[in-house]
């Protein structure tokens, strides 16, 4: 199997991943969405809340902010040697605000020096005049199949399209039309030819053979090559979610063997 980077921006990682198979591909992507652990607010102790939103909503809204954390410093709850939590496996928090106004996530306090929100601006919820909300909350590690606030990453895949086309077989208004009805600008016309910008752009649709139903253009698939994109919901980067789900992919293939053995 080879990878060959395509672009990376935002958090999105995109990338070819040659001489492989659907299997493949689908075990990546399983486990960069779910098996990746990732801090998230999991307790949260009341303390006063005289807004409109229930405990339990406000208790939602906390678990769902993304975190910046060190995946190296933080252990699983159940995998610390401790037996109440401590800083290698929990992260503590605090809010506190009186109204008017809005209770942004910028206005949770950390306790811990290595772990910060990842964004300022996300609504909690809104306070009127002589409202307040104060609360204890705790963070602890673990994966995209526990709940989704633990998830590192959104990922999918696509086989890699091979697009022919064949300039003989079409006139200039119908090369014209194979531009105007592709939805991602694969095509344009340069010097009277259909020319391809880039393949990879291409989502196999196939509205360029389906809307024009020209006999010169075809849109076909290589089965042992595929796009594959990683975009992540967390704070971690996606080359690291990428390395991460290929130390628990070998580690399986390890275990599967040493059954074998």
């Amino acid at each position: 199997m080879e990878l060959e980077k395509i672009d990376e921006e935002d958090g999105k990682l995109r990338f070819v991943v040659k001489d492989s198979s659907p299997a493949m591909m689908n075990a990546i992507r399983r486990i960069s969405m779910n098996q990746i652990p990732v801090l998230a607010i999991e307790d949260v102790g009341i303390i006063e809340n005289s807004s409109a939103l229930f405990d339990e909503i406000v208790a939602q809204r906390l678990g769902q902010i993304p975190l910046v954390f060190d995946p190296k410093k933080f252990d699983a709850r159940e995998e610390c040697d401790c037996e109440e939590g401590c800083v290698n496996c929990e992260a503590k928090f605090t809010l506190q605000k009186e109204g008017p106004g809005k209770v942004y996530s910028g206005d949770i306090v950390s306790e811990s020096d290595d772990v910060e929100i990842l964004y300022d601006g996300i609504p909690i919820t809104e306070l009127d005049e002589n409202q307040e909300i104060e609360l204890e909350a705790t963070a602890i590690v673990s994966i995209g199949e526990d709940h989704s606030k633990h998830q590192a990453a959104i990922s999918s895949y696509q086989y890699y399209p091979i697009i022919d086309v064949d300039q003989e077989e079409l006139t200039d208004d119908e090369k014209e039309e194979c531009v105007e009805v592709c939805p991602r600008n694969v095509f344009e016309v340069d010097d009277g030819k259909l020319k391809i910008v880039d393949e990879k752009r291409c989502t196999l649709c196939k509205e360029c053979v389906q809307e024009t139903d020209f006999d010169g253009i075809t849109v076909t698939s290589d089965e042992e090559k595929f796009i594959f994109k990683i975009e992540s919901v967390s704070s971690l980067n996606p080359e690291d979610i990428l390395e991460k789900t290929a130390e628990i992919l070998d580690g399986k293939a390890e275990k599967v063997i040493g059954k074998l053995g």
